[in-house]
C-alpha cells in the first residue's frame, strides 16, 4: 500500500480572541484551499490541544475498552434516546456510506471490528431543543470511571478550539467572514467518539471486513487525534488507497459531504477507512462537527457553477444526520422496524 504524507496547516493565527482577518491568517487560508481541492484530509499544527489532555482521555479509554463486555453494555447505545453511549463490536457498518458517491457504494460487508463510545455536546431537561423534543439533543451515557468525564470534558473543550480555528480558515479561504460557519442559527452539533480497534490478530474478520469501512463523514469537518499506531487509509481522487502518515503532535482535519454542498464540490470529502493494526490495539478520537439541527444546508453563492446551478439539492442538517446514522447503526434500524410496527397497528 502506497504511503502518502498529507498537507500540514498550522492554525494557531485563527486562535479563539485573535483578530481577524488578519495578513498571516488570509496567507494560511490560500494554503487551506489549495490543500482541500486537492485532497480533502490535512494535518494541522496550532491546534491548542496538549498532549496532557489528549493522554489524559486516551488513559481512561484504554480503562474502560479493558472492561468486560457485560460493563461496556450498560452504557449501551441502545438504551439512548439521544445517540449516546457504547456501540459494540460489529453493530456498525460503514462500508458504502459514502454519501451519494453511487460509483463507489459496493457490497455491504459485516460490521466494522471497532468498538466506540458516541458523546455529544452536554444539554439539561431544561434545554430548548430537548424541551422542544429534537432528536441528538440531551444527556451524554459516559463511563462511570473515576476521572472519566473530566478527562472527557478537557478534551472536549480543547478539541472544539481546533475546530473552531479551522471553520475560520475555511471562511476565510471561501470570502467569508471569519465567522461565517459559527455564527450560523442555532446550535451546532459536535459529536466525540471514542475508538477502539482491537489487533487484526486477535480477530476473525470475514473476507473484506476491516476495522473501519470505506465512508465519507456526514457533516462539514472532523478532527481526529490517534495513537500514532497507524492504519488509517484515504482514497485519492485517483481511486487509489493510501496509508496516511500523521506526524508526532499533529492532528488530522478532513472534510465531511455537507461541506462539499455548501462548497459545491470546491472541496472534496474523501473516502477513508481504517485497516486494524496486525499486533497492536489502536485508539482514535474523532469529533464530528454539524451545522445546527435545523439548518437549511445549501450552496454558497460564490460557489455555484458558472451558469448559478449548483451540483446539489437543498437539505436540512439534522434529518439528514439521522437517515446517515439509520443506514449504519443496527440498533437505529431495530427502532424504525419498532416504530413501523406501532405505526401498522
Amino acid at each position: 500500500m502506497p504511503t502518502t504524507t498529507i498537507p500540514t496547516i498550522d492554525l494557531s493565527s485563527f486562535a479563539t480572541g485573535r483578530p481577524l482577518p488578519s495578513d498571516e491568517a488570509l496567507a494560511v487560508a490560500e494554503q487551506i484551499d489549495a490543500a482541500l481541492r486537492d485532497v480533502g484530509f490535512v494535518t494541522v499544527t496550532g491546534h491548542g490541544l496538549t498532549d496532557e489532555v489528549k493522554n489524559a482521555l486516551f488513559d481512561q479509554m484504554r480503562t474502560f475498552f479493558a472492561l468486560p463486555a457485560e460493563e461496556k453494555e450498560r452504557i449501551a447505545i441502545g438504551k439512548s434516546a439521544y445517540h449516546r453511549g457504547y456501540v459494540g463490536f460489529a453493530t456498525e457498518t460503514l462500508e458504502g456510506a459514502l454519501g451519494g458517491d453511487e460509483d463507489a457504494v459496493g457490497e455491504v460487508l459485516a460490521g466494522d471490528m471497532k468498538e466506540t463510545i458516541d458523546t455529544g455536546t452536554e444539554h439539561g431537561p431544561d434545554h430548548p431543543e430537548v424541551l422542544a423534543g429534537t432528536p441528538l439533543h440531551g444527556p451524554n451515557q459516559l463511563p462511570d470511571l473515576p476521572g472519566f468525564r473530566e478527562a472527557w470534558s478537557a478534551y472536549r473543550e480543547a478539541v472544539v478550539e481546533t475546530a473552531l480555528r479551522m471553520q475560520r480558515g475555511l471562511a476565510m479561504a471561501l470570502g467569508l467572514d471569519p465567522e461565517f460557519f459559527e455564527s450560523q442559527p442555532g446550535e451546532t452539533m459536535y459529536h466525540l467518539r471514542m475508538i477502539h480497534y482491537p489487533p487484526m490478530d486477535r480477530l476473525t474478520p470475514e473476507p473484506g471486513q476491516l476495522g473501519c469501512g470505506a465512508h465519507t463523514d456526514y457533516g462539514t469537518l472532523t478532527v481526529l487525534a490517534d495513537d500514532g499506531v497507524g492504519g488509517l487509509q484515504v482514497r485519492q481522487r485517483s481511486g487509489e488507497w493510501v496509508d496516511v502518515l500523521v506526524p508526532d503532535g499533529h492532528l488530522v482535519v478532513n472534510l465531511g459531504d455537507l461541506m462539499s454542498i455548501w462548497t459545491n464540490d470546491r472541496w472534496v470529502s474523501n473516502p477513508h477507512r481504517v485497516v486494524n493494526p496486525p499486533n497492536q490495539d489502536r485508539y482514535s478520537v474523532p469529533l464530528f462537527v454539524t451545522p445546527p439541527f435545523h439548518l437549511r444546508i445549501e450552496t454558497l453563492p460564490t460557489c455555484l457553477d458558472p451558469d448559478g446551478t449548483s451540483r446539489h439539492e437543498p437539505l436540512v442538517s439534522g434529518p439528514y444526520l439521522l437517515a446517515r446514522f439509520d443506514g449504519t447503526h443496527s440498533y437505529r434500524n431495530s427502532l424504525l422496524d419498532e416504530h413501523n410496527r406501532a405505526a401498522a397497528g
